[in-house]
């Protein structure tokens, strides 16, 4: 799924984790909801985490590429919270392309596609997502359920969102490059619910990286600070 050449083309940052804790702790790292989606039953998805010691001496780090990916998915599980989901097929996009998912109507329970619209653009700073004119009312009543998703493939996993697609739809997706890192309960690509991944966490935006490094440290008081560069 994740393409290391398309990778080492892109600029990559780098988010250091530092635990002042007692205890081990995974560490999750989740991408902000960019503009342009649905306002409810958008949710958060997230398969990159690493388990950080409390002071390790070596390094902990979330790699992300300044590489966006659109996903496309239908299976039998319904997008909720608790549900988890992985997309069946992902491309790499550009900032002003517009993309199209095709999805199928049942009979038979088949995966989507995703291609690139030839000749389209999308305003600046936003890429467009389209559907199809699928029968959702058809597909679901057969329990078979659409799903898409917006984010970054990292060599740690993916971080984005995910949410269900209406027929003939047609999103502009303004991106965000910031992120939440937190220490609560998930599972890789287990939605859930954005307002409880924000609350206590620590947010990464763009103005606190320097020199593409920023560092996350969870303190002994269980409180998160954000510093400049690799500390």
């Amino acid at each position: 799924m994740l393409n290391i050449e398309k990778l080492s083309t892109t600029t990559n940052y780098t988010i250091y984790l530092k635990n002042e804790g007692a205890d081990g702790k995974n560490f999750w790292c989740f991408l902000e909801k960019p503009e342009g989606l649905p306002t409810s039953d958008v949710f958060a998805n997230s398969s990159a985490s690493l388990f950080v010691q409390p002071n390790y001496g070596g390094t902990n780090k979330f790699t992300i590429p300044l590489q966006y990916i659109l996903g496309a998915g239908a299976s039998n599980n319904a997008v909720a919270q608790g549900v988890q989901i992985d997309s069946s097929i992902i491309k790499n996009v550009q900032l002003r392309e517009v993309w199209e998912a095709d999805y199928a109507t049942v009979p038979p329970n088949q995966g989507p596609e995703v291609s690139i619209v030839q000749g389209a653009t999308s305003p600046d700073g936003t890429i467009g997502y389209n559907s199809n004119d699928f029968d959702k009312v058809k597909n679901e009543n057969a329990k078979w359920y659409s799903s898409m998703s917006f984010g970054i493939q990292s060599p740690n996993g993916f971080l984005g969102v995910t949410w269900s697609p209406s027929p003939s739809d047609a999103n502009t997706i303004t991106p965000k490059f910031s992120f939440y890192i937190s220490t609560g309960s998930f599972t890789s690509f287990e939605l859930a619910d954005i307002a409880t991944v924000s609350k206590e966490s620590a947010k990464v935006e763009l103005k606190d990286f320097k020199n593409l490094e920023a560092t996350v440290i969870l303190t002994s008081r269980g409180t998160w600070l954000v510093e400049k560069g690799k500390v």
